[in-house]
């Protein structure tokens, strides 16, 4: 195998690459990405690059010029390093008969130790999936809007994702959900001409996956981004460049039995100024899993944390309110998550007592809503 390629072009498609490699030293062949050399059907070069950990995969295919067509894998990090600071505007690849990998820019030559492209381990053919057209800006926003509230715990892997309620008819809302058990929060979006995805049932979208693919996006939210389902992986595809992921294998909870429906006491407050009051109190918080106090009374707010080692802090909040005065305590780091992510001026905070889940909703936006389990004080 021997090609040409800009540098430029060939140090993006390793930045594209590295979230999808293998970081542990389980499988060697899975740090490497895979480099595969050949004519496309208009007779130019193609060069297609490949990375997976087993669990997620991504595949892009890059213009070059190709003397000899092969393959060959390179371990990802090391290659990635040194394209980057390569002189360009060129660099050539050629693998050599001693399973070394020959890297040429400018007056820099370098070798790398490769393994054989037969060693890597094929990857689902992405290309198959029914791809359904959506607007990037709205698929990247649904993700920001969930993905913080899925669960890290590994062992409730059926909480590690994002739950993905396809539209159960044309017009109908996509839906998406997450919860870590402490906190759910739910959004959903209207898709025109969408009806199902192709898919029978809800899926959970991996949080590995759906990270990749907010890393791989980046700022660019303009036009349109494809979406795919094939067996059990959810694939994107946006231009040349191909992330599949392999979904949650597990049961999501009912998500709609932890959302109250009949919350009698509703308080309206600018959401900016709850939020500057939870940054002031919770400077004396112990730990990210400090409660906050919110005692709510006829038309105002007040929200402390108290900590035994430094003191007590309070602050309040005018707000719009006439039900009866409550007190109840949560955790203070998911509701100024949940109020960051919401987009209206005001929202809404719903309640019923001290010991039943609280929802805060946008006044404008009902069809986004965060939800947070209270804490005892």
């Amino acid at each position: 195998m021997e090609l040409r390629i800009p540098v430029v072009e060939l140090s993006r498609a390793l930045s594209a690459a590295q979230g999808a490699v293998q970081r542990k030293n389980t499988m060697p062949i899975l740090s490497h990405v895979l480099l595969q050399a050949a004519a496309a059907k208009d007779g130019a070069g193609r060069l297609t690059i490949s990375a997976t950990d087993l669990d997620i995969g991504v595949r892009s295919e890059h213009p070059c010029e190709i003397s000899t067509p092969g393959a060959v894998t390179i371990p990802a990090r090391a290659l990635a390093d040194m394209v980057r600071e390569l002189p360009g505007p060129d660099v050539t690849l050629k693998r050599l008969p001693n399973q070394h990998v020959e890297v040429k820019s400018g007056r820099t030559r370098a070798r790398l130790l490769a393994l054989s492209a037969d060693e890597f381990p094929p990857l689902p053919a992405y290309h198959e999936a029914a791809f359904v057209p959506l607007d990037t800006a709205l698929l990247v926003d649904m993700v920001d809007k969930t993905l913080y509230a899925s669960s890290q715990d590994e062992t409730r892997y059926n909480l590690n994702g994002v739950l993905f309620e396809p539209p159960a008819h044309a017009g109908g809302p996509l839906t998406m959900v997450a919860t870590d058990g402490h906190r759910l929060v739910r959004i959903e979006r209207t898709v025109d001409g969408v009806d199902g995805f192709g898919l029978k049932a809800s899926v959970i979208l991996p949080r590995k996956g759906l990270a990749e693919l907010r890393r791989i996006i980046g700022g660019d939210l303009d036009g349109k981004i494809e979406l795919g389902f094939k067996d059990n992986h959810a694939v994107v595809r946006r231009g040349a460049t191909l992330l599949g992921m392999r979904l949650v294998d597990g049961q999501f909870p009912d998500y709609k039995q932890v959302i109250p429906k009949l919350a009698d006491k509703i308080v309206r407050i600018a959401r900016q100024d709850l939020a500057a009051t939870l940054k002031r109190v919770t400077v004396l918080a112990q730990d990210r899993m400090q409660p906050v106090k919110l005692a709510l009374t006829k038309d105002q707010l007040v929200v402390t944390c108290s900590n035994p080692d430094a003191g007590e802090i309070s602050d309040d909040v005018p707000v719009e309110y006439a039900g009866q005065a409550l007190e109840v305590a949560f955790n203070g780091r998911y509701l100024l998550e949940a109020l960051s992510s919401l987009d209206d001026k005001n929202v809404l905070l719903k309640l019923i007592d001290n010991l039943s889940p609280g929802v805060v909703v946008g006044v404008d936006e009902p069809r986004h809503l965060c939800v947070v389990m209270p804490m005892r004080l």
